[in-house]
């Protein structure tokens, strides 16, 4: 199983479709895959996950994203990019909010990538405090989900309003009950792009 840790690759740059400079004036700095890249990074995760002896990298997800047009200021468009990923990779996409899709996707061999909205009023996003993507790669048998969060770094569940949401298994898959991904999505439409292999 591959996992991407985004925030490792503050070398590399992530251009987008607006005027640099504004950008720049912005945030201070130029865009990377660190600081825009989660929606790459759980493109080549998601990849790794459905496909035997996949190919797809980094690298790949970077060039899909330019090619397509999907490289907007604050990273990445699923709306534009999921589809390109899907036919580029010779999978079905379904684009959904329907929580039961998503653990439909889950039994059935699939992989999921959750689009998390952040916070908001009267709730602390559990996966970011702004947009973030994160891959979605199985249901375990007590019917949590075991998610790649390509901004993981300690301590980030033990946050007030996280703590308890999410446990860790091993050194990066997260578990979390589904109630709390469909929460976390709720200010985005859709919330969830479901892959399959063809």
């Amino acid at each position: 199983m591959k996992y991407l840790n985004q925030l490792e690759y503050s070398h590399w740059p992530y251009v987008n479709r607006t005027n640099m400079e504004e950008a720049e004036r912005e945030s201070g700095k130029s865009k990377t895959i660190a600081t825009s890249g989660c929606g790459l990074c759980a493109a080549v995760m998601a990849a790794d996950r459905l496909l035997v002896n996949n190919t797809f990298d980094l690298n790949d997800a970077l060039q899909l994203s330019y090619e397509t047009k999907a490289n907007h200021k604050k990273g990445t468009d699923y709306e534009i990019y999921a589809p390109a990923f899907a036919e580029k990779l010779h999978l079905k996409l379904e684009m959904t909010n329907d929580p039961e899709r998503v653990r439909y996707c889950l039994r059935t061999g699939g992989a999921a990538v959750a689009h998390s909205g952040g916070d908001r009023e009267g709730y602390v996003g559990v996966f970011t405090h702004g947009g973030h993507y994160v891959t979605l790669i199985n249901e375990e048998p007590d019917g949590r989900i075991a998610v790649l969060d390509p901004s993981y770094k300690a301590g980030k569940y033990d946050e007030e309003g996280r703590r308890g949401k999410v446990e860790m298994k091993g050194e990066f898959i997260a578990l979390c009950d589904l109630s709390v991904l469909v929460k976390d999505v709720e200010n985005r439409d859709p919330g969830f792009y479901l892959f399959w292999r063809a």
